[in-house]
């Protein structure tokens, strides 16, 4: 029997939703923190921004691997999902943030990454690798039999 392909629909869904809320915090950060524009070199957030940046990226992982658990799909699956998600979602933050501020208008343009457990800051283009990387390893681990992510 063919599963429906609901759960790479609901997956690509909640990541793409997740993008543009998270692209809607990050945008009015980004002008509180840094007004004369987003560039290099970039200057040490406030303790207490930091700290509530890294637990809002500790927060972003921890719904991919929920989402990616939800019905106890085994290690291989939940793999597939989170990689999945992961990808999904930070494509879509970065087109996000260039739709909405032009920025990055460059895979070469540099910007901080990542904030845990210290600040990541590399060219667009890694993340971006990055996330491709993830995203041809779920198609990869996707369920065999099915080929869903369900």
């Amino acid at each position: 029997m063919r599963r429906p392909r609901i759960g790479f629909r609901a997956l690509t869904a909640f990541a793409i939703a997740m993008a543009l809320v998270e692209a809607a915090c990050v945008i009015p950060l980004k002008a509180l923190y840094f007004p004369d524009g987003w560039k290099p070199p970039f200057h040490v957030l406030p303790a207490a921004a930091t700290w509530m940046e890294q637990w809002r990226e500790i927060a972003t992982l921890v719904m991919i691997a929920a989402v990616a658990l939800l019905g106890h799909p085994g290690l291989r699956l939940s793999t597939a999902r989170a990689l999945w998600t992961f990808g999904v979602w930070d494509l879509c933050y970065y087109a996000f943030l260039h739709l909405w501020t032009g920025f990055p208008a460059r895979l070469t343009d540099w910007d901080v990454v990542f904030l845990v457990p210290r600040p990541w800051i590399a060219p667009v283009w890694l993340p971006v690798a990055v996330s491709g990387a993830c995203l041809l390893a779920a198609f990869l681990l996707r369920d065999r039999e099915s080929r869903q992510f369900i």
